[in-house]
């Protein structure tokens, strides 16, 4: 119950596009976050995706696009289902011309040790990060910590962004 009052909440306190004051948030959003997908895109989502339901498709489209508009040499993926189909992801858009690491954290993990490996320009991707008490401690640990520059809460999903020359910002977006 108290999920579904968090979800009403953030629906209610979050902002479109139209509502952030930073150019790098607003072009992520409306050119990733709000591009609407093509027929084959949706063709191609994998099938456990599909039946999981329309959230999990939509959720498992945005990563494709976000990770194609942001090139990585690594990645580390922490998700207690080790899901194949989402490793095939990551590997398929994985290019080794690219400083960045992307890391995927789907479990309540050791969050000092991977802040501690992040550089500049590198980003998190937290798959539910209101889903239980522990995951919600451990966003708001991300959130609070000095190298983090940019977090956006889309409810299901939260990034968490190391980027230098931004102020310190925490967004939240309708998704």
């Amino acid at each position: 119950m108290q999920y579904y009052l968090k979800s009403l909440r953030h629906y209610l306190v979050s902002h479109s596009r139209h509502g952030t004051h930073s150019p790098f948030v607003y072009q992520l959003v409306d050119e990733v976050l709000y591009r609407k997908p093509t027929v084959d895109e949706v063709n191609a989502v994998p099938l456990c995706y599909k039946r999981a339901g329309k959230r999990e498709e939509k959720n498992y489209l945005f990563v494709e696009r976000l990770l194609r508009t942001f090139p990585f040499g690594t990645y580390k993926i922490s998700d207690k289902s080790n899901d194949p189909d989402l490793v095939k992801l990551f590997e398929r858009n994985c290019t080794i011309l690219a400083q960045r690491a992307i890391y995927y954290i789907n479990t309540v993990d050791d969050y000092q040790k991977i802040l501690f490996e992040m550089q500049e320009d590198d980003i998190i991707i937290v798959d539910s990060p209101h889903l239980s008490k522990d995951q919600e401690k451990s966003w708001r640990f991300l959130k609070q910590h000095s190298k983090v520059v940019v977090t956006i809460d889309l409810f299901h999903l939260g990034l968490v962004f190391f980027r230098k020359g931004q102020r310190k910002e925490d967004f939240i977006i309708r998704f």
